[in-house]
Parts: C-alpha cells; sequence; structure tokens
C-alpha cells in the first residue's frame, strides 16, 4: 500500500492535536502492534489497543497538565512506510517541561496500519513518572 499525499496529512494533523487514539482506531486493522523502544518503565511491545492506551497513553496524561502540543519537525514517506519526527510540548503536574522528542514509523500493508515503532527520551520518561506518580 502506498501512503498517499492525503494520507500523510491527515496523519500529520491527527499527531498534532495529539489524537492518538482517533489515529489508531482510523488506520489499524484487526492487529495493533505498537512498539516503543529505549529502557523506560513505558518500553515494551503492545498488542492490544486498549491495553495500550489505559497503561500508556493514560498514564502520560494523567501526569500531564492538559494542552499537550506536537510539533511536526520532518516527514518521509516511502511507499509503505512514512517516518515522522517530533518534539512534544507540555508542562507536566510537577511543573518542569515534559518536551520529549520523538521518531515514529508506521509500516503499512494490506490496506491497513501494521505497526507504529517509537523512539523517544527513555531517561525524560523516567524522570517525569518519578516526579509525578
Amino acid at each position: 500500500m502506498t501512503i498517499t499525499t492525503d494520507m500523510r496529512n491527515d496523519i500529520i494533523e491527527q499527531l498534532k492535536a495529539c489524537e492518538f487514539r482517533a489515529l489508531c482506531d482510523k488506520y489499524f486493522g484487526n492487529d495493533f502492534l505498537w512498539t516503543i523502544r529505549g529502557s523506560s518503565e513505558l518500553s515494551g511491545t503492545y498488542t492490544d489497543i486498549d491495553d495500550f492506551f489505559d497503561n500508556i497513553i493514560a498514564r502520560l496524561n494523567a501526569l500531564l497538565l492538559p494542552g499537550w502540543k506536537m510539533h511536526i519537525l520532518d516527514t518521509f514517506v516511502d511507499g509503505d512506510t512514512m517516518i515522522v519526527e517530533m518534539k512534544g510540548e507540555v508542562t507536566a503536574k510537577s511543573g518542569n517541561d515534559y518536551n520529549n522528542e520523538y521518531c515514529w514509523i508506521f509500516k503499512f500493508g494490506d490496506g491497513v496500519l501494521k505497526s507504529i515503532t517509537a523512539y523517544y527520551d527513555s531517561l525524560l520518561v523516567n524522570k517525569t513518572l518519578a516526579e509525578n506518580e
């Protein structure tokens, strides 16, 4: 499956708005695979969408003040692969900035999103978890 310009733009808009669940609901097929690389407490491979959002995204959102923004720094599309480099902007409940940097790799196939592999600053995640939980 080739990623179209419309798909790319739609994904970028959902990322900028931090609409991660809507993005997954729209593009993932029956199988869900989201891998967080690194050595943070949240790193691992997730195959259940509800488990991922209940235990990862909800956990992060509980530590952050409203207004999480994602700034798109760069994108790359080649056939069925899209790579997005982003920088988040939000304040944690502790008052410290949680401005993590991300690189997400989207893999499509058979007309649906097959997987997302996410890279980020694991130390910042662990520090934010420790300061706010």
